[in-house]
């Protein structure tokens, strides 16, 4: 057979054959090194996978959808593979969040967009899920602890739909990317060819294992080359930041991925001693993808970590989304770091793109995210004529590749919409819209912001995420990485409204201690108020007609790690938000 014809499962039971001694998946319980660990080998985690592809037919769930509702773990890992060998839909869905007023929500939209009868998790959330006493739709069984030996079962083709990545949605309408074999294993191919993977090449990542990012890059990305695989839980990663260098350092990891946040995050929290005995020198790809990339981000983990080895060139934007299953760009020479231009703001306003010249102040920079994987296509299109922008213009990214799905499971008209898109002068297409806003320049993708969340104010356009990454700077408690900057329509006026989660650290010791120095809980956020709205008018010329913090780890992002600002815009017009302070400044006269 050749590789072109093979699947996912193929590239399983090959390496269970092949490497079957070889490490694939480790799990850091805790993240530490000295932590619970558990170990699988490519041929233990295909028995494993095994055992549950046969409970699932004895079931009679071959060719359903299957939710994988787990915590951190290698479950997920063989409850993944299970559901392809038994050719089951997967669904990745994250754990029920117990902040949310309604924490099964998610899930339960989300099975009933694919029409899941089941969802398969671990002995604890079972057990939880029952002890909530609720009438559910839906049956929550932990996952086989059965050992099989081989699969005989039918194969799957290579345009049968693998597993359904969900995107967000709106409240009540959850989109799921239909990921075929063939589409995956192009994504896989892409992926290497950006990464420079291979066998010898160990990976860890601390991303949530339903997120697109882990589970292509880091789960079926070593079933594919064969490297070894270590995961982290998230909240261990937030916990202690210095977990992930250590196990870099440790396994002598060569490429991991994360948003901008967790290098920043690492940068700002990790403390100069807890760096003793690092050894980064193995580090050779240091992805960064799901939200905007800042080069003073990429300054500031270099001059922390450069004298443990890391070195700037490993860093490597990418720019990718659950449509085009992960990847769609990100190819740059190892041998330099990333690209960076500095725009024009004014001209951003509308739209347009001019470099500025060394000695012309100001402006806003933006981050190359390399050129397209090979088979794959970018343009900028201009989202009102459907044609091609020039070349200083920006424009709404298109993609055209074997990675693209065929559209959203269950959704013909918005699968059309998406993903079967033409240019209109010469009806070339089909194209991916992603959505996106930028601009292509000398081959590689700038990424200036989100089509849908863009803000216009006074006919002026501005991008959300550079007036959240003021808020984040402003030194409001905010927490890194959780705010996100929307618009509220009064009275025919858009107005701004900022959503940010509290930094716990920064609240006063004492809210309610009235002794010499104590804040008071309403200057606190009188205070709080004030310092985002002074910094989003020095830096932007807005007014912030509503600042809302709400509680810690309530802001949910998508699959691929990008803020849903319009669901938290649908939560702060309904005032559903877990809402800790919130000002709303007078409408003017």
């Amino acid at each position: 057979m050749r590789p072109k014809d093979m699947t996912i499962v193929d590239f399983l039971k090959e390496r269970a054959t092949r490497n079957k001694e070889d490490l694939a998946f480790r799990f850091m319980g805790n993240g530490e090194l000295d932590g619970p660990i558990t170990e699988w080998t490519f041929s233990e985690i295909y028995r494993r996978s095994v055992g549950v592809a046969e409970d699932l037919v004895e079931r009679g769930l071959a060719g359903a959808s299957v939710l994988l509702a787990f915590p951190p773990g290698l479950d997920f890992v063989k409850a993944f593979f299970g559901c392809l060998l038994a050719r089951a839909r997967a669904v990745p869905v994250p754990l029920p969040n117990p902040r949310s007023k309604n924490p099964l929500d998610r899930i339960l939209r989300t099975a009933k967009a694919c029409d899941a009868s089941t969802a398969l998790t671990d002995q604890q959330i079972a057990a939880m899920v029952q002890a909530m006493g609720f009438e559910m739709p839906i049956g929550f069984r932990a996952v086989t602890d059965r050992i099989g030996t081989d699969w005989t079962g039918p194969r799957a083709g290579m345009d049968e739909v693998a597993y359904l990545q969900f995107t967000s949605g709106s409240t009540g309408h959850p989109k799921g990317v239909a990921v075929r074999h063939a589409n995956a294993v192009s994504n896989i191919r892409v992926m290497g060819e950006m990464l420079r993977l291979n066998s010898t090449k160990p990976a860890i990542v601390w991303a949530p294992h339903y997120h697109d990012l882990c589970l292509v890059g880091h789960v079926l990305g070593p079933i594919y080359y064969g490297y070894e695989s270590t995961l982290m839980s998230p909240m261990e990663f937030l916990l202690k930041p210095v977990r992930w260098l250590r196990a870099m350092s440790h396994y002598k990891v060569a490429n991991t991925a994360c948003p901008n946040f967790g290098y920043e995050y690492s940068a700002r929290r990790i403390k100069g001693e807890e760096c003793e005995g690092l050894d980064l020198s193995h580090w050779i790809v240091a992805g960064n993808g799901g939200e905007p990339v800042l080069p003073q981000t990429m300054e500031r983990f270099t001059k922390k970590f450069g004298p443990y080895g890391f070195r700037p060139q490993a860093f490597m934007p990418t720019y990718g989304m659950a449509e085009s299953v992960l990847f769609v760009a990100g190819m740059k020479p190892l041998s330099r770091p990333p690209r960076v231009l500095r725009l024009s703001t004014a001209d951003l306003e509308m739209h347009t793109v001019r470099i500025l010249a060394d000695d012309e102040p100001g402006g806003r920079t933006v981050v190359s995210c390399g050129r397209p994987g090979s088979g794959h296509r970018v343009i900028a299109v201009d989202p009102v004529t459907l044609t091609p922008s020039d070349s200083d213009r920006i424009g709404e990214l298109w993609v055209q590749g074997p990675s693209v799905p065929g559209g959203y499971w269950g959704l013909p008209e918005e699968s059309a919409e998406t993903f079967h898109a033409r240019l209109a002068d010469t009806k070339e297409g089909p194209f991916l819209r992603t959505g996106d806003l930028g601009f292509v320049a000398d081959g590689e993708i700038y990424v200036t912001g989100r089509l849908k969340d863009l803000i216009i104010i006074a006919g002026r356009n501005h991008y959300p995420s550079d007036i959240e990454l003021t808020v984040q700077q402003s030194g409001a408690p905010v927490r890194l990485g959780a705010c996100v900057a929307v618009s509220e329509s009064i009275n025919g006026t858009e107005e701004l409204v900022i959503i940010a989660e509290v930094d716990e650290r920064r609240l006063p010791a004492d809210p309610q201690s009235e002794g010499p120095g104590a804040e008071s809980p309403d200057a606190f956020w009188a205070s709080a108020v004030k310092t985002v709205q002074g910094a989003v008018s020095r830096a932007h010329g807005l007014s912030v007609r509503s600042v809302v913090f709400v509680e810690p780890r309530s802001l949910e992002k998508t699959s691929s790690g990008k803020p849903r600002r319009r669901y938290y815009k649908e939560l702060f017009l309904k005032g559903d938000l877990a809402v800790r302070h919130a000002h709303r400044s007078p409408q003017p006269l």
